[in-house]
């Protein structure tokens, strides 16, 4: 027996001693050939301009690592492995196969983590080094519209299978302790993803213990009566869930228009249509603006308008605008750190509008908020509680100019000690504005004396 022959006995004698399975063992051998035919994808850089079909790729890979020469006993594996991460998402698979999973964010060199069920983890399995990074981004950037390089070090991107992805290259760094414990950056690409959650309905979201039954039928209720919205939390807390199911209940005969940034939203009314940003191109023109589309949705006769999220102050003075001529209802969602109640998300829309070029005084702010608001809710993301909750529902009255303040009425409120929902009833101007509808609101109690609160412009 051949001395080579012998050690290769000699390793099997030891991986069966092991118990190491058989995948393992060939992935592990495999590795380097696996990383020798990226390499080489990489350094041809032909690959990025398209991805090719599937089957195609299968024999530019083969004629590959036959030119490198990948072992037969390892090219198979090999070929399969680079298939399954160009075509996939690699290292990250597994997080992207969770349903849990709803965010993945991974430092080059450094670290992944990912947000499951409303709680951060980090995988150790899923680290990929700064150039593993760079290719996994021109892969998936690959054949769409959307361009990366270290001269346009960001990228904001939708993929093809609806996920967003958000690129940072530069200046962008990890820090790490040094043997003196001195915390030192290091450069590194910055990859964020994040997984479009799928359609929940009301009911479901109630299930789930969003919010309560009594809750739900108010907000059966709101969309009856088309009353117009603001859903305020921070990041992760659901407030575009809330809203795309909230928009399940827009009757059937309503065209709504839908103005985002990007296109996120799922929203589940029957008819629907679609406005976006656009950035400029290489010599700067072309750019269009979610301010404008705000505008256009004035000429396009929609029923209900929502835009994705408030962000500035020229989309706030625009959506507001907006809100006081759309025929029904309009909605979008609004970004407040901390416990969204109502008198944060007030102050938050009043400095937006304050801070709009046109400089508009007080009584302006505090008519353009009452007039295009009836209510604001607020999500906040609840881990502890196994679960994101409505935590307050506030209705805005008529702005008091004399005393240039705001008044509300909290409807509902969350109790986290609890986790219930007390509900102060609704208003009796909600009462009567269903009355001019010819319905009689059921199931949900009226505040005889409502503990009228105030926030001052």
């Amino acid at each position: 027996m051949q001395f080579e022959e012998i050690e290769q006995a000699q390793r099997e004698m030891e991986r069966v001693l092991r118990g190491e399975p058989e995948l393992e063992r060939l992935a592990r051998e495999a590795e380097p050939h696996y990383q020798r035919l990226l390499e080489e994808i990489r350094r041809r850089n032909e690959w990025w301009r398209e991805l090719p079909p599937r089957k195609s790729a299968y024999a530019y890979l083969g004629r590959i690592a036959g030119e490198i020469d990948v072992p037969h006993a390892y090219r198979e594996y090999v070929i399969t492995a680079v298939l399954n991460d160009m075509y996939s998402y690699g290292k990250i698979q597994r997080l992207i196969d969770d349903p849990l999973v709803s965010d993945i964010q991974i430092y080059g060199g450094f670290a992944t983590f990912y947000i499951r069920a409303g709680q951060r983890y980090e995988s150790t399995e899923a680290r990929m080094s700064n150039e593993e990074l760079y290719a996994f981004v021109q892969k998936k950037l690959s054949g769409t519209n959307y361009h990366f390089d270290l001269s346009k070090p960001s990228c904001d991107a939708i993929l093809p299978d609806g996920y967003r992805m958000h690129v940072v290259g530069g200046p962008a760094g990890w820090t790490v302790p040094d043997e003196d414990g001195r915390r030192l950056e290091h450069d590194c690409l910055i990859v964020t993803i994040r997984k479009p959650l799928r359609n929940f309905t009301l009911q479901e979201l109630w299930q789930l213990r969003t919010f309560d039954e009594t809750i739900l039928c108010f907000f059966e209720w709101m969309q009856r009566l088309a009353r117009s919205f603001v859903i305020v939390g921070g990041t992760g807390s659901s407030k575009s869930t809330l809203m795309a199911a909230l928009l399940g209940l827009v009757p059937k005969d309503r065209v709504s228009g839908i103005i985002e940034e990007m296109p996120e939203l799922q929203p589940l009314c029957p008819w629907a249509a679609r406005l976006y940003e656009r950035p400029a191109n290489a010599e700067g023109k072309g750019a269009v603006r979610m301010a404008e589309q705000v505008v256009n949705t004035l000429r396009m006769q929609f029923d209900n308008v929502y835009v994705g999220e408030v962000r500035t102050s020229p989309v706030a003075w625009e959506f507001l605008q907006a809100a006081s001529t759309v025929t029904h209802q309009t909605g979008t969602t609004l970004h407040v750190r901390g416990m969204p109640d109502t008198a944060a998300a007030i102050r938050r829309l009043a400095a937006l509008l304050l801070g709009h070029e046109t400089k508009p005084g007080p009584a302006m702010v505090g008519d353009l908020i009452t007039m295009g608001v009836k209510h604001i809710i607020g999500m906040m993301s609840a881990p502890d509680k196994g679960g994101k909750r409505v935590v307050e529902i506030g209705e805005l009255l008529p702005y008091e100019p004399q005393k240039r303040r705001i008044p509300y009425v909290v409807i509902a409120k969350w109790d986290p000690a609890t986790d219930t929902w007390h509900f102060n009833g609704i208003t009796k101007a909600m009462v009567d504005e269903a009355r001019i509808w010819g319905y009689t609101i059921s199931g949900l109690p009226v505040q005889e004396h409502p503990d009228v609160r105030y926030v001052y412009l």
